[in-house]
This record gives structure tokens, C-alpha cells and sequence, in this order.
């Protein structure tokens, strides 16, 4: 995270956390090869959790890759 000012952007994320949503509505179209890969993690999780329905397992692949997201966030910010 080359040429970031730091303080800007923990001046933004505090500011921007005073107020959070309680429910983001997400509607996006993946396309190439992130479309291949998401029907196939789909496919995965919907053949080995058939109790599950499309809408739960797409909040669980979302929610799983905003984890990730933090987590690697957070070692980046760690090491600084």
C-alpha cells in the first residue's frame, strides 16, 4: 500500500463506521473467469450442503471472501 497516506484513510474508515448500515443489498454481475469460478464454488456448496438454498450459499461466499478481505487487510496494517 505504496504512496497511501494512512491517516486519510483511518480518518475516512472512522467516520464512515459512525454510521453503518444495518443491510447492504448486493446485485452485481460477475463475468469470464470470476463467473467460472463462482458457479463453480456454487455447485460445490450446493452438491455437499443441498439443505442450503442459492440465496444462503451466496451470502455465505460473500461473507466468507469480506472475512478474508479483513483479515488480510488487517496483517497489512499490522505490519506497518
Amino acid at each position: 500500500m505504496d504512496n497511501i497516506n494512512h491517516n486519510d484513510i483511518m480518518n475516512e474508515i472512522i467516520t464512515t463506521l459512525q454510521d453503518v448500515p444495518d443491510e447492504i443489498s448486493v446485485n452485481v454481475i460477475i463475468k469470464g473467469v470470476s463467473a467460472r469460478k463462482l458457479h463453480l464454488v456454487q455447485t460445490i456448496l450446493r452438491a455437499s450442503h443441498p439443505e442450503l438454498e442459492e440465496e444462503d450459499i451466496d451470502k455465505f461466499i460473500i461473507r466468507s471472501g469480506v472475512e478474508r478481505e479483513m483479515s488480510r487487510l488487517a496483517s497489512i496494517f499490522q505490519d506497518e
